[in-house]
């Protein structure tokens, strides 16, 4: 029962029903922006704080499309029981629900999937300790069991297998036959059943000589694919017949055109008949001979043109459908289906037997991909021995009474065997079932992951809206865009979406309807683009040669500029009020990304910040490139190209003329040996010392690549070379570091797989190559950046921007696999084309022609969605940009639709469609704001704002903005430019300006005495040079086993600023204090094994050790910070003193080394040369602080207990 609405409610009808609905499959049908997350959301926790059936959160299954969307979900419930939780803070139900959330079922279906494997694994019989491989570790473990597998073929000379490979595979690979298995197995994943559907393939060729092409199980696709033929032809004639009547029209064809309308009107007749009779008709078509003009008739010559032109194209359409469909008699059709059987039967073999290997290979390394997860858990939730009936197992029924209801986020976007695993663990029965389903499938546009947008289309066509079995809601109001967005896509898909070629009818119930209140009150019309490429009279002299691309992204720029000086205002909900547009309000869609490298070199040009996640790029990339060559040298160094690439880079950074050098060294053979060959002859210059260190460099690396990951191999190179660094400090620094990052994380994840080091790693990124199968530049900035974004249109499905660009409109639509020689189907199998035994003439079989038209026609409805979301991504202003090579062209082909007097387009123009451009030019052609005086006008609400742009234009502005490139480029190579101005004196003295103190600027206005002794020990007293740590570190065991002299040295510090000199030192005291110690947690008992307990009392045996225990005065660890003059500069220096004493003799100050000096010729001269700047700097600053002079200086050496004496100066 559904409670009654409130006043104060700002749900909508739809959405509040949405939310109570309950008893029954409900499908919602949630259009662009009408807030089904937040529908969704509230359902749930309306579930939740039921006060009379309240659910408790882990009885819901919720299913989201992304992880993303899983934790945003899992987040707003918690947030929402939170807030409920402040008004009922005693309520332990809600309490409940906050502690079970995290471990609610709110996940992808994958994630779902490997719960239930997890947990029942042993039905199934797997190991539990499985791993899911990446994409990449898959693709190169489905190589290798290809090869495995024609490999095995061959040896065992099978002869089907032989014939298979002479008919489908070039004479130099079998890649093509390669590819068509691996398609296969991957396309027969998405079906709950792949050896059953492997199997419906074979009957598909189980075709009797004698069978006719009418009862093929596709021959709707055919007779379909006619249909259109003829009424482009029908309409066609109509329009011409209509130009006959009109004033100076051609009248003496009007008898001729009617003859053809009889034509066409016998062949529609043999279409009702059979497909034999269609196929006598077409080939004996016979048009019949146009009338001659009579000499004195006056007629307009221009619809004399149109229409010869239309009666042209009729007979062209008719021409071009009888050569595609009907080259063969039907008979002959079926008795290639029949002599293709065995081809296909042992096709299908190769595959189950792919399918085998496969899967050893995955149970032998312990890993799953994604696709295992959903048949595992299909095969767990099945009941056994039903492969072809959908029944719950044990495991299902579970399921079903653990989860009361089932929530399906992007319903549009599940396949078929999620939409199995779903029903298996909910109530299957529609009219009392619990699945509650979101989506809509005019934005599903995944068809290349073989979604099913099938399955919500048959349940919105089953479904009611009063629930009579299902229960469907429509929410068709959009709280996102303006009005004048959803009135223009609403125009464009009226016409534009229809059953035939769409999928689905585009009525009231799934327009867009206007529900953002809120905006202020103005008019943005939406803004359609064509830039006129064709080339007028005038342009006589040479243009440069732009691309369309490079003209959009020019206008785009150009536009975005304007926008942000006017400036343009948007409407912020968080501000409840407008602000200035801000370049990341703008977004520029692209179907693909192809063409985004050159769009961003023109807003480069133009000043516009944009940022695109590029797919391609990164291999290319200077910098990954240089890493690559240096790991393939690493690899194996005799080879040439990667090693000349190495020495010529930054890495090592020689010329031309040094490589000549190193190659007269030996001039045949590999470089390498070259290289070799320098190095050992007598050189006695820098080049010869560079490439000796690089090479031992080279030989310790590739030792380390034996010994150690991959990942860490690359940190050492980055780090060893300062080629991060480098790079870092080069123009785009930040995204170049980001891409060394990449494929420093990239091998990082390699080695996780179950393939290790160099050689397979560099095997796999050539193999990534050639699949052109790039990385994609790394991301390199937040979500909060203030550039323009460039995306996908896929990327952008479920964002949101206030200005939008449509870009590359008039691109053609991607045909690719239209082209294949074979074609894929979940409901027809397999089509190829049929290869002749002794001709090998190669023709399309009647399978593959209908499964391609079938092909066509899904293509397009998918394009249709993709459109659609694109438009839907707008909030307050959507342009959309298009080039075209003739204009006026392109409104002569518009206006073929003139006369259409119905909302949809005829079937046949949008079929033949070749771009979004043309879809949207038909549409507006018929707006009373339209570019084309058109016949028929659709009066509607929408506002376009339509212009055309001649490309010289913009042609013209890149040239003015070029005119100072020459200085433009000076400027950049730092190079002086031509130019005098009255500031020339002023801009050399600022730019010649040299800083006064500049010996600060290499000084460190703060620092220790051990630094300073360190600089002067390397630099021989100047600080010119940071000092840099030996970053090398420590083995493992030794860590865990061995201190370093740094270490050892500060406990015996700690052990002497302890030690009571008030009583006799001895051994026995000596180790007393270190047990105090210990137990005092000053030392751990193994720091305390390290303390040199003798060399201790040694000390304090000494006269001075003496002198130290009867001092009136004692100081130990003394720090200081002391103000001192170093190359006419003050710098603040910090120290610690060991040890300062006084007696009768004055002050004493000691300082205490653990240094190693046992082994030293002379220590005590050693250890004054060492020590000397050091101790005279303790003196400067006890006497500076303490104002008293030090008379006796010393430096004591544990190791050997060496006391000796610092000369004074």
């Amino acid at each position: 029962m559904i409670p009654p609405k409130p006043r104060e409610s700002q749900w909508t009808d739809e959405q509040w029903q949405a939310i109570y609905a309950t008893g029954q499959h409900t499908l919602v049908a949630a259009a662009a922006g009408s807030g089904k997350t937040a529908v969704l959301v509230e359902r749930i926790i309306q579930k939740i704080l039921h006060k009379e059936r309240p659910i408790d959160v882990d009885r819901l299954l919720v299913v989201t499309f992304t992880n993303a969307a899983a934790a945003e979900m899992r987040q707003r419930i918690g947030e929402a029981l939170e807030r409920a939780l402040e008004k009922e803070p005693h309520s332990l139900h809600l309490r409940r629900q906050l502690s079970l959330l995290q471990k609610a079922s709110i996940s992808t279906i994958h994630s779902f999937c490997l719960d239930v494997i997890r947990k029942y694994y042993y039905v199934i019989g797997i190991d539990p300790v499985f791993r899911i491989a990446d994409e990449g570790e898959m693709a190169l473990l489905k190589e290798e069991v290809l090869e495995t597998l024609f490999e095995q073929y061959y040896a065992e000379n099978d002869e089907p297998f032989l014939t298979v490979v002479d008919r489908y595979t070039s004479d130099r690979t079998d890649a093509d036959l390669q590819t068509l298995i691996l398609r296969l197995y991957e396309f027969s994943r998405s079906h709950p059943n792949p050896s059953g559907w492997l199997q419906q393939i074979v009957h598909m060729y189980d075709v009797e000589e004698g069978a006719r092409i009418d009862d093929l199980p596709y021959a709707h696709y055919l007779f379909q694919a006619v249909d259109l033929a003829l009424e482009a032809a029908e309409y066609r004639l109509a329009q011409a017949l209509q130009k006959t009547k009109e004033p100076g029209g051609p009248d003496y064809l009007y008898d001729t055109l009617a003859s053809d309308e009889q034509v066409i009107a016998k062949l529609k007749e043999a279409r009702h008949e059979s497909w034999q009779q269609l196929h006598e008709a077409m080939k004996n078509v016979s048009f019949a001979t146009a009338k001659r003009k009579p000499k004195d008739g006056a007629y307009d010559e221009q619809l004399v043109e149109d229409v010869k032109k239309l009666r042209d194209q009729v007979k062209k359409e008719i021409s071009s459908i009888t050569e595609e469909l009907f080259s063969f008699q039907p008979v002959t059709y079926v008795r290639h289906l029949h002599e293709m059987k065995p081809i296909v039967t042992t096709i299908v073999q190769m595959v189950q037997r792919f399918a085998h290997l496969l899967q050893a290979k995955k149970d032998e390394k312990g890993i799953v991909d994604f696709s295992d997860l959903e048949h595992y858990c299909l095969r767990i939730l099945r009941a056994p021995s039903l492969e072809h009936e959908l029944k719950p197992s044990e495991a299902a029924l579970y399921y079903r009474a653990q989860f009361a209801e089932v929530l399906v986020d992007e319903y549009q976007d599940t396949n078929m065997v999620q939409e199995s695993i779903l029903r298996l663990v909910s109530n299957d029965d529609e009219a009392t079932g619990n699945m509650f389903m979101v989506g809509d499938v005019k934005q599903s546009i995944y068809g290349f992951r073989l979604a099913e947008p099938s399955l919500f289309l048959q349940k919105y066509n089953r479904f009611t809206k009063d629930g009579d079995g299902g229960l469907r809601i429509d929410l068709a109001k959009n709280f996102r865009s303006r009005k004048e967005i959803l009135d223009g896509t609403n125009f464009i898909f009226r016409q534009l979406m229809t059953e035939t070629v769409g999928d689905m009818r585009y009525d009231d119930d799934a327009a867009l309807r206007f529900g953002a209140q809120d905006y202020p009150d103005k008019q943005i019309p939406v803004e359609c683009v064509w830039i006129n490429e064709a080339k007028e009279e005038s342009d006589e002299e040479e243009q440069e040669d732009v691309t369309a691309v490079q003209l959009e992204a020019r206008w785009i720029a150009k536009k975005i500029k304007q926008l942000l000086a006017e400036p343009f205002f948007v409407y912020d909900r968080r501000l409840k009020g407008e602000r200035r547009l801000m370049y990341r309000d703008i977004v520029i869609l692209c179907r693909s990304m192809s063409s985004a490298s050159a769009m961003l070199e023109e807003f480069r040009k133009q000043n516009v910040p944009v940022y695109a996640e590029l797919s391609s790029g990164y291999f290319s990339a200077t910098e990954v490139s240089i890493m690559l060559s240096l790991l393939k040298v690493i690899d194996n160094p005799y080879q040439d190209i990667p090693l000349a690439a190495v020495l010529r880079s930054p890495i090592v950074g020689l010329d031309e003329e040094a490589l000549a050098r190193i190659r007269l060294a030996k001039k045949d053979g590999a470089f390498y040996e070259a290289l070799c060959a320098f190095v050992q002859e007598p050189h006695d210059d820098e080049l010869h010392e560079k490439m000796k260190r690089w090479l031992a460099s080279l030989s310790e690396w590739r030792t380390a690549a034996r010994q150690k990951p991959l990942a860490d191999l690359i940190w050492q190179l980055y780090r060893e070379t300062n080629f991060y660094d480098y790079v870092g400090g080069m123009p785009g620094g930040k995204q170049r570091q980001a891409n060394l990052r990449a494929l420093y994380d990239r091998a990082k994840q390699y080695e996780q797989t179950s393939f290790r080091g160099i050689f397979r790693f560099l095997r796999f990124i050539e193999r990534l190559k050639e699949r052109e199968d790039d990385f994609g530049a790394a991301r390199s900035l937040t979500e909060q950046e203030d550039v323009v974004r460039m995306m996908t249109i896929h990327k952008s499905k479920g964002l949101e921007f206030p200005v939008v660009f449509l870009a590359g409109a008039a691109k053609s639509f991607n045909m690719q696999d239209l082209r294949s020689d074979y074609v894929l189907d979940k409901d027809f199998g397999l089509g190829m084309r049929f290869v002749h035994p002794t001709w090998r003439a190669s023709y399309p079989t009647v399978a593959q022609l209908a499964i391609k038209k079938k092909m066509k026609w899904q293509l397009l409805a998918e394009e249709m969605r993709i459109l659609y979301v694109a438009l839907t991504r707008a909030k307050e202003k959507l342009y959309i940009v298009c080039t075209a090579k003739d204009m006026e062209a392109k409104k002569k082909k518009w206006q073929e639709v003139a006369y259409t007097s119905t909302w949809e387009l005829p079937a046949y123009v949008i079929e033949k469609a070749k771009s979004y451009a043309d879809w949207i030019g038909y549409a507006l052609a018929r707006h009373q704001q339209g570019i084309c005086s058109s016949a028929t006008v659709l009066h509607d609400p929408s506002l376009w704002d339509i212009h055309i742009v001649p490309a010289h234009e913009l042609e013209q502005e890149d040239a003015q903005a070029n005119e100072h490139r020459d200085i433009v480029e000076a400027i950049q190579q730092l190079q002086p430019v031509a130019i005098k101005s009255e500031y020339e004196e002023e801009v050399n003295r600022r730019l010649f300006w040299t800083y006064t103190h500049a010996p600060a600027t290499v000084l460190r206005a703060k620092q220790s005495v051990s630094e300073l002794k360190r600089q002067r020990d390397i630099y021989g007293g100047h600080a010119e040079q940071p000092f840099r740590k030996e970053l090398v570190e420590r083995p493992r065991f030794l860590q865990a086993k061995m201190m370093t002299p740094a270490e050892r040295g500060t406990m015996m510090h700690l052990v002497m600023q302890h030690v009571d000199v008030t009583k006799e030192v001895t051994v026995d005291a000596v180790r007393e204090q270190i047990a105090r110690m210990v137990n005092g947690e000053w030392l751990t008992e193994e720091q305390a094994t390290v303390i040199d307990v003798e060399s201790i009392v040694a000390f304090f045996n000494t006269p001075i050790g003496k002198r130290m225990q009867r001092a009136t005065r004692l100081e130990r660890e003394v720090p200081f910070y002391l103000a001192h003059e170093m190359e006419g500069e003050t710098v603040v220096v910090q120290g610690v003193i060991d040890c300062v004493f006084e007696d009768e003799h004055g002050l004493v100050l000691i300082d205490y080394k653990t240094d190693r000096v046992s082994w030293m010729n002379d220590p005590k001269q050693q250890l004054k040369r060492r020590y000397k700047g050091q101790l005279a700097l303790y003196r400067e600053a006890i006497e500076a602080i303490w104002k008293r002079e030090v008379t006796e200086t010393y430096v004591y050496a544990f190791d050997g207990a060496l006391l000796v004496p610092m000369e004074v100066d």
